[in-house]
């Protein structure tokens, strides 16, 4: 018998809320609901193939008058129709259930079988091939599967044994043995591919997570030090306006700039092709500090040429001077601001305010206060295998490390 539905033994399927009643009548609740699963559908089709097998056993029970009496005959066929129905209906039923229920199920399922013996005798065990396929489909555990399968095959090599082998029932042991191991191997696929359904659209969760995750450090690193600088220069160019006209023009002029910089830099973050290199952040950095009337101590391209920061750090190294450099206009109240490169490590200090307990991140810890842009650092040092400090300057405002693998 062929089970083609690759959800035939889905332990998730749909299970009823349990209600108010009896076990038996919540256990009943859930069976029905089992039944009625489309994931049923597959074991349905399988096991209908297998009964047509089945026809054997009813023309050799009518085919052999001087075995068997025409009471016996009609008895031992009506207790057939259940114990197929059974066949058919039981497995779904036990799905959902724990062992104890399951393994509840197939013994009552091979019980039965019992009430044939005084019908048709040993050719009941015959119908031991279809509870060794309720077996490997009800009890996926090896724990479960090898001991009822070796009573199955024990069972009728000791008849043969006792009778010494003097009829064909001895045969049923190796078909009942490769019966029972198939369907418990096609199981077991199923469970496997199962799984494997479930790890993908893990997989596929994750990255939809990690895809927002990444929008969300973008948005933040591109706007929030874009629009920190056109703030910073806009109240410039307000207070030049009386003052000195022409240099509040080329500051508006600027703004301009700056402005239709972000927006581009927006667009490309949103299509995800947006490219962060050292080079660039170094001279926004110098724009910025200067705006804010901070002095920007940074490394001359000949030193910063000399550094040569690791290929796979250098997006990196552009968004810490990003976000740090954005830190120190906005909230440092800085005079300066030095930056230094090498080819592991970059270094941003300040000799502003500080930031309350910064030491504490020293060891690794969570950083203070931290808002999302350091968050947003920290995750982007990780997944670079860098580590990612923020500590009290010694110059008395705040010091902003990253460093990689040597």
């Amino acid at each position: 018998m062929d089970v083609t539905d690759a959800d035939v033994t889905d332990t998730d399927v749909a299970v009823q809320p349990t209600t108010p009643g009896s076990p038996f009548r919540a256990w009943w609740t859930r069976a029905t609901a089992n039944i009625r699963n489309r994931n049923a559908r597959g074991w349905y089709r399988g096991a209908g193939f297998g009964l047509i097998y089945q026809v054997i056993m009813i023309i050799s029970i009518w085919s052999s008058p001087n075995a068997y009496g025409l009471t016996q005959q009609i008895i031992a066929t009506a207790l057939l129709i259940p114990f197929y129905i059974g066949f058919i209906f039981l497995p779904p039923m036990g799905w959902s259930e724990g062992r104890r229920i399951r393994v509840g199920i197939l013994g009552m399922y091979w019980t039965y079988t019992g009430l044939f013996l005084p019908l048709i005798g040993a050719d009941a065990l015959w119908l031991w091939i279809l509870v060794g396929a309720v077996a490997a489909t009800l009890c996926e555990e090896l724990i479960l599967f090898i001991p009822i399968v070796t009573v199955l095959v024990a069972v009728p090599l000791i008849y043969g044994f006792v009778t010494g082998f003097a009829d064909s029932t001895v045969i049923a042991a190796p078909i009942i043995f490769s019966v029972a191991v198939m369907m418990f191997g096609i199981n077991q696929q199923i469970k496997a591919m199962r799984e494997l359904r479930q790890a993908q659209g893990e997989v596929a969760r994750l990255a939809v997570v990690e895809e927002r995750a990444r929008f969300s450090r973008d948005m933040h690193d591109v706007l929030g030090h874009s629009l920190t600088v056109v703030t910073v220069k806009s109240e410039l160019a307000r207070r030049l306006v009386p003052i000195d006209p022409v240099r509040a023009e080329a500051e508006i002029a600027d703004i301009e700039r700056l402005s239709r910089a972000a927006l581009a830099d927006l667009r490309a973050a949103v299509a995800g092709y947006r490219e962060m290199t050292l080079s660039t952040e170094l001279g926004a950095a110098q724009a910025a500090l200067a705006a804010a009337d901070i002095e920007p101590h940074l490394p001359p391209n000949a030193d910063f040429a000399a550094a040569d920061p690791a290929a796979d750090l250098l997006e990196l190294f552009g968004w810490v001077l990003r976000e740090a450099v954005t830190n120190v206009v906005r909230h440092s109240g800085a005079h300066n601001c030095w930056v230094h490169v090498t080819r592991t490590e970059l270094t941003v200090e300040d000799d502003g305010c500080g930031l309350a307990d910064a030491a504490a991140d020293a060891a690794g810890g969570p950083i203070p206060q931290a808002g999302v842009g350091l968050l947003g650092l920290r995750e982007r040092a990780g997944k670079a295998g860098a580590e990612l400090t923020v500590t009290r300057s010694e110059r008395g405002g705040v010091r902003v490390a990253v460093r990689g693998a040597a």
